[in-house]
């Protein structure tokens, strides 16, 4: 008779996680999660200036029992390493911390009054994450290392940069990253997903159009920029109809049209500036819009003997999820919110996110999380937004899960 010697750790376990286990243990910590959403959405924060975000961060988590937040390493984010009870690889979950700089009218308790507010939601993603964290800290039977990414200047779209600028990747040896976004057009209890191209990228631009002021009753003296302008604004309107593949996705909005200078009645001003946005999927597409762009409204300036002073900055490249992760991602949910609730988007989001930026040196999958109901209406951005905490549970559940889920594959596929 031969004998094998196998050792344990070469053995291809299957992952026997009960993903409603994960939700039924967060579920007595609810009550304690909203508290800590509504107390952040009170104290909102724009940008990399999220002290304060961060101190409740680290104080929810040490009323945990969990400490080893690093809040250094990178400007207004905070990083949690969670260790496995045994070697594997290292995957990412990322969370956005920062608010916006508008007032908030929602008009609930927890309302904000300093000026700026989370209407987009970011006081529910970092505590969905919180959730992930609680459970996974208590559960360490894993193989791996799970890199909790609290991430300021979503927004303003250079977080994610500098997170990966302080190398916090390389230091861990990251080999995937996973987010979400709560989003209102989607029901709770609902998730979704889309594999390649899915939030577009954002470039901005402005035209300052300059010419010669003067009189009004004199405008022969001048050289008015306002009628020009208006012919390069209307000139930008066809841009995307009859110069880009029409099988191919942009979007080129002005979207602030100002006279510089005297607002007095009877003064042409000696200048015009227009601001605003593209958004696309294809890097040869930015190429042609800024191109074009600026053709056309010098061009049209120079017709007119002024000129058009045009800046033109890329901000962030579109999300692009990659496919095998998504696929896994997506059957996770499926166990996790039921098939029933899982929806994959047949079109993607021309809105924007710097995940994007992460993706260009990891392969990563950024999703949707269902948050409207009958109180919860309002769009993001809208002053009048309020997160949906029945959501909280559900998606912190699935975080958890998913990274269990992958880092068991991942030392399956060694």
């Amino acid at each position: 008779m031969t004998l094998y010697l196998i050792k344990l750790s070469q053995l291809k376990m299957k992952n026997t996680i009960d993903p409603e286990s994960i939700r039924q243990e967060l579920q007595q910590y609810e009550s304690r999660l909203i508290s800590f959403r509504k107390t952040v959405h009170e104290n909102p924060e724009v940008g990399f200036n999220t002290r304060g975000t961060l101190a409740r961060i680290k104080s929810i988590l040490e009323q945990f029992g969990i400490s080893g937040l690093d809040t250094e390493t990178s400007p207004g984010s905070g990083f949690l390493l969670i260790e496995g009870n045994r070697p594997g690889a290292t995957v990412a979950l990322r969370a956005d911390i920062d608010a916006l700089p508008i007032e908030e009218k929602s008009g609930c308790e927890w309302a904000s009054k300093n000026g700026n507010a989370h209407s987009c939601g970011h006081d529910g993603h970092q505590t969905w994450l919180i959730a992930a964290i609680i459970y996974l800290v208590k559960h360490r039977d894993f193989p791996g290392r799970i890199l909790c990414i609290f991430q300021a200047d979503e927004e303003n779209v250079a977080g994610a940069q500098s997170v990966i600028d302080s190398g916090v990747f390389q230091k861990y040896g990251v080999k995937e990253i996973y987010g979400a976004h709560n989003e209102p057009s989607l029901d709770v209890g609902t998730i979704a997903f889309k594999a390649g191209p899915t939030m577009a990228a954002c470039d901005l631009f402005s035209i300052r159009v300059v010419g010669v002021g003067t009189h009004g009753a004199r405008p022969n003296f001048g050289k008015d920029p306002l009628p020009v302008a208006t012919e390069i604004y209307n000139a930008l309107q066809s841009l995307v109809s009859r110069t880009l593949d029409p099988l191919k996705s942009a979007v080129v909005s002005v979207c602030s049209f100002n006279t510089e200078g005297s607002r007095a009645y009877n003064i042409i001003s000696d200048s015009v500036k227009m601001i605003g946005t593209v958004r696309t999927f294809d890097e040869s597409i930015r190429d042609t819009i800024e191109e074009e762009l600026t053709r056309r409204s010098q061009g049209i300036a120079a017709a007119y003997g002024i000129k058009a002073e045009t800046v033109y900055e890329r901000r962030v490249s579109a999300v692009n999820n990659d496919p095998e992760l998504t696929k896994d991602a997506k059957e996770a949910a499926d166990r996790c919110f039921g098939a029933q609730n899982v929806i994959e988007l047949a079109e993607p989001y021309m809105i924007s996110e710097d995940f994007s930026s992460y993706q260009k040196v990891l392969p990563g999958c950024f999703f949707f999380i269902g948050v409207k109901d009958s109180e919860h209406k309002e769009a993001l951005h809208s002053p009048y937004f309020d997160f949906n905490d029945k959501a909280l549970i559900p998606a912190g559940a699935f975080f958890s899960y998913l990274a269990l889920e992958r880092l068991n594959k991942l030392q399956e596929a060694k």
